[in-house]
């Protein structure tokens, strides 16, 4: 019976993956395994309604790298870009808070901020929030490239069963300001729900 009840407040600890550290260090993606690109393109869908556990690091890892990981020793992507500027960030907000991912590094670096956001997740695991500098590329270009992200997120998320959807419809001044950046720099949004 001991057993059992360390084995639940562990498997409970690493269900909480973020804590108060300032910068997260995520562990490697698994690029492995899961179905076909044929199958989860018929499957793809959008859930209007998503809702999640809490992620683990690793599941976050995951859809991160999948979204717009580094593929190849010279800094290509997962995804596209225009004259390969690879100008689109991600930021992710989870019920632990508000962090920015770091691709090279591989790392979550908390965002500090008073902007209440407690309204963005309605349910969800995660929000990615998809930004970009505006000084880096135009915004056409971003908004494709921004596209071409969300497809690969949509395509893993499917591959894991979890719901999700794409958002033009998000609260850009409110991000902007947690974010820092120009309103007009926030491009879309991503709710995923994790099982």
């Amino acid at each position: 019976m001991k057993q059992f009840v360390w084995s639940i407040v562990l498997a409970g600890c690493l269900a909480m993956p973020l804590m108060a550290d300032d910068e997260i260090r995520l562990p490697a993606p698994q690029k492995s395994g899961g179905m076909t690109l044929l199958e989860a393109l018929s499957q793809r869908k959008t859930t209007h309604r998503v809702q999640g556990a809490e992620p683990s690091l690793q599941q976050i890892a995951n859809v991160l790298w999948a979204a717009n990981g580094i593929t190849r020793p010279d800094g290509k992507r997962t995804a596209p870009s225009a004259m390969n500027r690879q100008e689109i960030e991600i930021a992710v907000l989870t019920a632990q808070g508000l962090y920015e991912w770091d691709e090279e590094e591989n790392e979550l670096e908390r965002v500090e901020t008073t902007v209440d956001l407690s309204d963005q997740l309605r349910g969800a695991s995660m929000l990615l929030i998809f930004t970009y500098d505006d000084e880096d590329q135009s915004p056409e270009y971003a908004q494709v490239d921004c596209g071409f992200v969300g497809q690969n997120v949509y395509l893993y998320c499917t591959t894991q069963q979890w719901p999700c959807v794409f958002l033009g419809s998000i609260d850009r001044p409110k991000l902007a300001r947690a974010l820092d950046c120009k309103t007009a720099e926030v491009l879309y949004g991503m709710r995923i729900g994790v099982r």
